[in-house]
């Protein structure tokens, strides 16, 4: 009876701290796939929210580093659009990121890793926009050109309902998105 009686104290201690935080900060409801908007490239993209990947990446082939003596380096690289074409590209690197590759795409005398290069880029959804590091990986062969993972999601307060898809209003964004439409 005693360890009933706690355990049920407990649990309201748990969701009264819970409510409390929640409501201090509001967090923002994504579906498993979202709109996602990059303002310096002007494009929009169909995006999966994987809370499994730490970054967010953007479907990007050719890419290729110019170093600038005194000065921030270079990211040459095709952008692939939503309409499958491509666009040339060239923004400041930030930095190289190592992403951990499955055992499948890989022999095993070859690295189990791939170094991909990182930008500085703001993404809107559903009307916020925060800044935040995008890696750049040809995405060709997925069913989404954009992943968006767990530090993306931090920076919008997001948590992901992966009953839904398609929660934020892509509406919020799309009047600057001056890529071709997407199908739905």
């Amino acid at each position: 009876m005693r360890f009933a009686l706690f355990t049920l104290l407990l649990t309201k201690a748990i969701l009264f701290t819970a409510t409390t935080q929640a409501g201090e900060s509001a967090h923002q409801i994504f579906g498993l796939s979202e709109y996602v908007y990059i303002e310096e490239l002007g494009v929009g993209y169909k995006a999966k929210i994987d809370t499994g990947a730490e970054s967010a990446s953007i479907n990007a082939i050719n890419a290729q580093v110019e170093k600038v003596k005194g000065g921030d380096d270079i990211v040459h690289f095709d952008l692939v659009l939503p309409d499958e074409t491509l666009r040339s590209v060239s923004l400041p690197l930030s930095k190289h990121i190592r992403i951990k590759r499955r055992a499948s795409d890989y022999d095993e005398d070859e690295k189990d890793y791939t170094r991909r290069p990182v930008l500085e880029l703001t993404l809107c959804i559903g009307g916020d926009s925060h800044k935040v590091e995008v890696n750049l990986a040809d995405r060709r062969q997925f069913s989404k050109p954009m992943l968006v993972g767990s530090e993306p999601l931090t920076a919008f307060k997001a948590l992901v309902d992966p009953s839904k898809k398609y929660l934020q209003d892509k509406t919020l964004c799309a009047k600057q998105d001056k890529s071709k439409g997407q199908k739905e």
